[in-house]
Parts: C-alpha cells; sequence; structure tokens
C-alpha cells in the first residue's frame, strides 16, 4: 500500500510540475467536439450526420490541432486533419496533413491503410495562408493548395496540386455572430472536389452562431451555429445545423 501510494504521489507531482512548466513556457491546450446535421467541406457534401472532435495545442504565435470526422453509419467517411499553424500579425501560415475516407471526388486511386504514403497514400498534404486585411475591413483573405497526395490529380489522371481561394468577412447582427463568404477553385483538382472543370465557384456560404459560456470561470462554453451553403459549379445546395462543445 506504502508503495501504491508512493507511486501515486510521484505521478501526481510529475503531472503538477508539467503542468506548472507549460504554463510558465505559455503553453495551452483546449479542446471540443461539433455534433452537426452534415458535413460540407468547401461547399462540397462529405457525409451526413457526424461527430467533430478537435484538440488544440497553442505556444505563443503557434499551434497544433488534431481534428476528426465520422459519421453516424461510422463506415463510410472517416477523417483525420493534423495541421501546424504559426501566426504573423494578420498573416497565419499553415501545413496540414489531410486523411479521409470515402465523401466527394475520385476516390479509385487512394488505398485506406493511414501508414500508407506511397502512389495510394489516403493523405494530403496542404500548404495554406490566411490574411486579415484589416481591423478596420475584417474581410479575410485564404489561398491552400496540396503539395501531396493520390487523390491530387486532375480529370486526366496528372498531378493538379489541387488549390482553393476563399474571401470571408465576419461581423455581428444583434449579438449573433455571422460570416459570409466566397471559395473558389482556379484550375481542374477533380481528384480533391469531382469537378472536372477549371476556374469556377464552389462555396457560397452564411453562417449564423451564438456561444454561451458554463461552468464559472473553467473556460467552458456550449455554441449553436446554422450554416448556409451554395456549390454553384455541382449546383447543390446545403443548410447545416449544429452544436459545439469547447473546453
Amino acid at each position: 500500500m506504502k508503495r501504491i501510494i508512493a507511486c501515486a504521489l510521484v505521478v501526481m507531482a510529475v503531472l503538477t510540475a508539467g503542468r506548472v512548466s507549460a504554463q510558465d513556457k505559455g503553453i495551452s491546450f483546449s479542446g471540443g467536439s461539433d455534433l452537426v446535421s452534415s458535413y460540407v467541406w468547401r461547399g462540397v457534401y462529405e457525409a451526413g450526420v457526424s461527430l467533430q472532435p478537435t484538440m488544440t495545442m497553442s505556444a505563443g504565435n503557434f499551434s497544433a490541432t488534431a481534428w476528426g470526422s465520422v459519421d453516424f453509419a461510422s463506415t463510410s467517411y472517416k477523417e483525420m486533419d493534423l495541421t501546424l499553424a504559426y501566426t504573423l500579425g494578420p498573416v497565419t501560415l499553415s501545413l496540414a496533413d489531410l486523411y479521409w475516407e470515402g465523401g466527394a471526388g475520385n476516390r479509385d486511386l487512394i488505398g485506406r491503410n493511414y501508414f500508407t504514403f506511397d502512389n495510394h497514400s489516403p493523405h494530403r498534404i496542404e500548404v495554406g495562408a490566411s490574411w486579415v486585411v484589416s481591423e478596420k475591413i475584417p474581410f479575410t483573405l485564404s489561398w491552400y493548395t496540396i503539395l501531396f497526395g493520390a487523390a491530387d490529380v486532375n480529370s486526366r489522371g496528372e498531378r493538379a496540386y489541387g488549390s482553393y481561394f476563399e474571401i470571408a468577412c465576419p461581423f455581428q447582427v444583434k449579438g449573433i455572430d455571422m460570416k459570409a463568404g466566397v471559395g473558389m477553385v482556379p484550375w481542374n483538382a477533380y481528384g480533391t472536389y469531382g469537378v472536372d472543370r477549371d476556374f469556377y465557384v464552389q462555396n457560397v456560404f452564411l453562417n449564423a452562431g451564438k456561444t454561451w459560456d458554463i461552468g464559472g470561470n473553467d473556460g467552458m462554453n456550449i455554441g449553436l451555429f446554422t450554416n448556409l451553403i451554395w456549390n454553384p459549379a455541382l449546383e447543390d445546395v446545403n443548410f447545416v445545423g449544429g452544436v459545439s462543445f469547447r473546453m
């Protein structure tokens, strides 16, 4: 019993020291999960009702985020994304590993094994940059390009370096957080987005949401949101509702 108590005290001491050290170094962790009526990515419908957990480590201007999505059927769609980001004033640079099974686009070339990094790799390595124009003009300009991945091909099977460009603007209406924007694909990226065309608009959206703090000063909150999304390229529309929980 004494050994058990001693071991427990040692573990508690290590964890406490690690927590204090992390706080001293400005390292913080956060996490949460969303429950959505459907999963739509950049205007493209991917899956039905889905659970989407997230976890982030932040240190100064640097952050590392793990994000996932699995639909309630648990067999048709699964996604796991890892993103490194660094903020330089109004500019945020990112490098992401996007792994998913199922959904839109040409998936015939993709394997299902997570640790596969050959010509059938289910991973896509994507680099991105976002720029907030100014505080007075809070428009955000974002550009993302895939550098690697078996699905990153055009309709001819050639490497596409599939890219996505978005213009978005947040605003408030009577305490409701709103965001409107438009996203475009500059050249053929059939393997990623499932559209056999060069430049086109694939994401026109209007988001609305509100968040409430819960649990006193523990930094926990719950939110409700709705997203209205049009995809002119696919002649599609989706209306998504969801609940978010953050801690």
